[in-house]
């Protein structure tokens, strides 16, 4: 499937952030200069594919489409690969994560033959157990790296890589494209709360989705946490709960900014 790589735009607020860090800083020069290693390297076997990419990315201005040809990582993409913004989240009904539960906690009929007895045991043993925040639902969830690649001219495809299967809690938030907030823009509204998850559960796989929710007609916005099995499957009611402390707080502060009638709670 041939795609259009999204032009990320009002990104200073975002890199202003990064650049007040060092820490952030040297995350993202690590990530970068990574695939530039010889072991990652990628190498375009066609020297006009090569000049093409670059006379397109020189005439639009796009460091994004330079990227994706050095590196198979647009702008975007590495900060997400250096835990500096959280993934995009793609519905719930979306390729990104996949959802293997329903709502219930019951694994949907079109999943039960990719998931195993310990792991369905192990989160419906979460399931019951933890004492949901309001607006937030726990699944069973598959994340993945969603890889984009050129294949001929410009034209651009998207891959899944390294499979996670995990815990995934799901939160509702305020409507950030109703306040005219860009992608970038709604990542820099919660900056703070996505690196105290990151602090908290170090692995976590966090998602950020715009309007990707509706209730009664009523679009919000919905941040996900996707705690991997295998990583946390020891403490993982003491991780959601600290996650549940810091996304409540994050959401007040969101409905303060756009309103009480911002959120149905």
């Amino acid at each position: 499937m041939s795609l259009v790589l999204p032009r990320e735009e009002e990104v200073e607020k975002i890199f202003s952030r990064i650049l007040s860090s060092d820490k952030s800083c040297e995350r993202l020069l690590e990530t970068f200069y990574d695939h530039l290693c010889d072991d990652n390297m990628y190498i375009d076997p066609d020297p006009h594919h090569f000049a093409e990419v670059l006379l397109h990315a020189y005439k639009n201005g796009d460091v994004s489409a330079l990227l994706l040809e050095l590196c198979n990582r647009s702008m975007f993409d590495l900060l997400k690969e250096a835990y500096l913004i959280p993934k995009r989240f793609h519905g719930k009904s979306g390729e990104n994560p996949v959802l293997l539960t329903d709502v219930e906690g019951n694994l949907l009929e079109s999943k039960k033959k990719l998931v195993s007895k310990h792991e369905y045991k192990k989160f419906y043993e979460v399931y019951k157990a933890h004492t949901a925040a309001p607006r937030s639902k726990l699944y069973l969830a598959d994340g993945y790296d969603l890889v984009r690649y050129y294949t001929d001219s410009v034209n651009i495809c998207e891959k899944k890589e390294n499979k996670e299967r995990g815990i995934f809690i799901l939160y509702a938030l305020p409507d950030t494209k109703k306040l005219n907030l860009t992608e970038a823009q709604a990542y820099d509204m919660i900056w703070s709360t996505f690196h105290k998850i990151q602090k908290e559960a170090f692995s976590a796989i966090v998602f950020y989705g715009q309007e990707t929710g509706t209730k009664s007609g009523k679009s919000f916005d919905e941040l996900g946490v996707l705690l991997p099995i295998h990583q946390f499957e020891n403490k993982m009611l003491h991780h959601l709960t600290a996650i549940d402390g810091l996304v409540l707080s994050c959401r007040e502060e969101m409905i303060k900014t756009a309103g009480n009638d911002s959120l149905d709670l």
